[in-house]
């Protein structure tokens, strides 16, 4: 429920703490999302100085192309931004990458959409995962099964969290 406004404020604050971020700061290749109108966007300005892989949705999976300018991106399933689809693949092979979900708790699980599209990229992810959610997303606990796979860090505009759990390794903020 929140205002475009709010939204963009908001968006505004986590976006400079991921700037500030060591992980962000160092990473040479990240994967990103395109968000919906609930999600906040970080991709304004866009991040110029990273490789940015973004998903594109392929069947039942999520492929990642490299995309080097938002020209790149077009309207493609649940009217989201994605790759032009003669974008060449690439694996899934990023330093961060940037989650996005309808809630998050700070064991690093999360609440998707309930397609699975995530859980099935994040099993062949090896950076660090990170959940971009506003405070209202933000739950005391997520249901979650054994298969899925929560995130390191939430980054919020109240700032960033490292998660702790089970599925979840523990890394300090910086």
């Amino acid at each position: 429920d929140l205002s475009p406004e709010s939204r963009a404020l908001q968006s505004e604050k986590i976006r400079v703490h991921l700037d500030e971020w060591t992980h962000w700061q160092e990473a040479v290749a990240a994967c990103v999302f395109s968000p919906m109108a609930t999600e906040p966007d970080i991709l304004t300005p866009w991040p110029e100085e990273k490789k940015l892989l973004f998903p594109r949705v392929d069947g039942e999976c999520l492929r990642l192309h490299h995309v080097e300018v938002r020209t790149q991106l077009r309207s493609g399933a649940f009217s989201l931004l994605e790759p032009e689809s003669n974008l060449p693949e690439v694996k899934a092979i990023a330093d961060v990458i940037l989650v996005p979900g309808m809630a998050f708790d700070l064991c690093g699980k999360r609440l998707g959409r309930g397609g699975g599209y995530y859980d099935r990229l994040l099993t062949q992810f090896e950076g660090v995962r990170v959940g971009i959610c506003f405070e209202e997303q933000m739950v005391t606990d997520v249901p979650s099964e054994a298969h899925d796979l929560g995130v390191q860090f939430l980054i919020t505009p109240a700032g960033i969290f490292p998660c702790g759990g089970q599925n979840t390794p523990s890394d300090s903020v910086e």
